[in-house]
């Protein structure tokens, strides 16, 4: 199941040398929509920007993204300590089926966590932070993903920058999670510690290619909870859809990054949108 949660929230694919996402034209005439399916996570260096996503990205006045991280480090901070912090500590272990809770102080040891390092945390917080270090042990970096490209690149051509959400409404999207699913996230992050790589492989090569439907395939599962799957991607999906739906109404280019695991799927944000009678064509 972690593979199917960092396609939720980090979607940390790496790619052959040079990946070719999907990509599709929305809209008509003067008001086009070009979406971009991302990963947020990549090796440094990594290529993946094609001639047609460059055109498409040249000739828009406005990027969108998921999310444009704020300035001041110091309130998002704020916003995790506010959001993600327990008033008092509750053991990690307590918080585990019994079957996993003797491989927890094994993942935090390999972790280079002390013991303990955890307690303090919601149990979504203590589940991505899992997730972030296997991000980091897998050699990817969130600041070498697209959304954080494209938005440096976006700034430096005086772009005008969209974000469909807020950072306290995408930690919003965990924290309101009743507290049986947030442990399903954690056990699922404890379970499969130290396998990202190899898991990923699959997932890997579907980006690369541009297949969204072996991403649905792949990360189509009964393990994800219908509360999970409802907050991260179908009532996301049907929030970008209405915004794209408006923008159409006025004239405009934009280029709309967002996670290429919301782009496949009766649910999908390609699918909402075409159910809207809303022109919508596959360009890469």
């Amino acid at each position: 199941m972690l593979r199917r949660l960092f396609l939720a929230f980090v979607l940390l694919l790496s790619a052959p040398a040079l990946a070719v996402p999907a990509m599709w034209q929305v809209g008509q005439g003067a008001s086009r929509i070009t979406i971009f399916g991302t990963i947020h996570a990549l090796p440094k260096d990594q290529a993946w920007m094609t001639p047609a996503a460059q055109r498409a990205f040249d000739g828009a006045g406005t990027l969108v993204v998921e999310m444009v991280p704020p300035d001041d480090a110091a309130a998002m901070r704020a916003v995790f300590v506010e959001l993600g912090m327990l008033p008092a500590p509750v053991p990690l272990v307590s918080r585990l089926p019994a079957d996993l809770q003797p491989r927890a102080a094994d993942v935090l040891k390999q972790a280079g966590l002390p013991p303990g390092a955890l307690d303090g945390m919601e149990t979504w917080l203590a589940a991505l932070t899992l997730v972030q270090i296997e991000v980091a042990r897998a050699g990817l970096d969130p600041s070498a993903g697209v959304d954080v490209t494209l938005i440096g690149r976006a700034r430096s051509a005086g772009k005008a920058l969209v974000g469909l959400e807020t950072p306290r409404g995408q930690l919003a999207l965990f924290d309101s999670l009743p507290e049986a699913d947030q442990r399903l996230l954690l056990a699922s992050a404890i379970a499969d510690a130290g396998k990202t790589a190899e898991q990923m492989q699959g997932l890997v090569a579907a980006w690369s290619a541009g297949d969204v439907e072996r991403i649905l395939t792949d990360f189509d599962d009964a393990s994800l909870s219908p509360a999970l799957k409802e907050r991260l991607f179908r009532a996301r999906n049907a929030a970008w859809a209405d915004w794209a739906e408006q923008a159409l109404k006025r004239p405009g280019q934009h280029f709309m990054a967002v996670g290429a695991a919301h782009m496949a799927g009766p649910d999908s944000l390609i699918a909402m949108l075409k159910a809207r009678g809303i022109s919508v064509e596959r360009v890469q």
